[in-house]
């Protein structure tokens, strides 16, 4: 009976992600580009909706699949901990903030597109680098 419950608890966490995902996809229209700012506006929307996709994987294998057997206290007194929380929390907040301010620039707009997916780039490279280090318990 446990391994119901686990599948379907598996089932509406991936049902919910694939949700958010497809909102995503809608309110952002990728394919609808900007007349002038064609390539930028791309580049900003995919690399964006590419993060989407790593982060929500990333949380996934965090909320099942983390080990909870590694001590703790031993990684909090390395400040390994510390570094991943904010890891986390800043690829939770800058892609986001990026994506929802990038109407307030009317003149860089160009260059503000490019640095955000710069940023939304090197922020899966950091996702990646935790689910490297990171212990899973499959």
């Amino acid at each position: 009976m446990n391994n119901f419950f686990q599948f379907l608890l598996h089932f509406i966490f991936i049902a919910t992600f694939l949700f958010v995902y497809i909102i995503a996809i809608i309110i952002l229209k990728p394919f609808r580009l900007h007349r002038k700012r064609k390539v930028s506006t791309l580049s900003l929307k995919l690399s964006y909706l590419i993060y989407l996709a790593f982060f929500l994987a990333f949380v996934y294998l965090v909320l099942f699949f983390a080990d909870n057997e590694v001590n703790t206290e031993e990684n909090m007194e390395n400040g390994i901990s510390t570094v991943y929380y904010i890891i986390v929390l800043v690829s939770f907040f800058i892609p986001n903030i990026g994506i929802m301010i990038r109407r307030r620039f009317n003149k860089n707009r160009g260059t503000y597109n490019y640095l955000v997916s710069a940023m939304n780039f090197l922020i899966i490279l950091a996702l990646v680098f935790l689910m490297n280090h990171v212990q899973w318990d499959f």
